[in-house]
């Protein structure tokens, strides 16, 4: 009964948002789900998603994609923090940020899969399980990458301001 309890706050936290709309929103959103559903297993709330987040995540996927590199600094030197400060996220005091980046084919692209992985790495599970963090924005891309035809590349940013 409390796990069903959970679920549905999960969902009802996470259902319909605006920050999510656009090409690929459906799996976004999966993606959203598996982690609430994460964070409300450990205890934790679930977090709400950031259209100035959504902005730097999905940018930062698109770019990976298109020049065929996989890491948190791009080859042009982009970091989280420029990405963030260029999103609309940050418009006045003080702010934090976390990055969580995957990338897979076939299962191992899946948002449960991804979560998966994120929650076995302990660099990765700390952000994702971090109780500071209260917004999300998560971007996928798909295409040939890295010498793999239909990879998928994730990147989720987490923030609190």
């Amino acid at each position: 009964m409390l796990s069903s309890f959970a679920v549905a706050v999960v969902l009802l936290a996470t259902a319909a948002s605006p920050a999510l709309a656009g090409t690929g929103h459906i799996y976004r959103h999966r993606l959203l789900v598996v982690i609430n559903e994460a964070r409300v297993n450990h205890g934790l709330a679930p977090l709400r998603t950031s259209l100035g987040l959504h902005r730097a995540a999905q940018r930062h996927s698109n770019d990976m994609i298109e020049r065929d590199y996989f890491g948190h600094t791009s080859p042009t030197g982009s970091t989280l923090y420029t990405r963030i400060m260029r999103s609309g996220f940050v418009y006045w005091g003080q702010w934090s940020a976390g990055e969580d980046l995957a990338w897979g084919t076939g299962t191992y692209g899946t948002a449960r899969e991804t979560v998966k992985m994120w929650l076995a790495s302990p660099e990765h599970r700390a952000i994702l399980l971090s109780p500071y963090y209260r917004l999300i924005g998560i971007g996928r891309a798909t295409g040939t990458f890295l010498g793999h035809s239909d990879a998928v590349v994730w990147t989720a940013d987490f923030g609190h301001r």
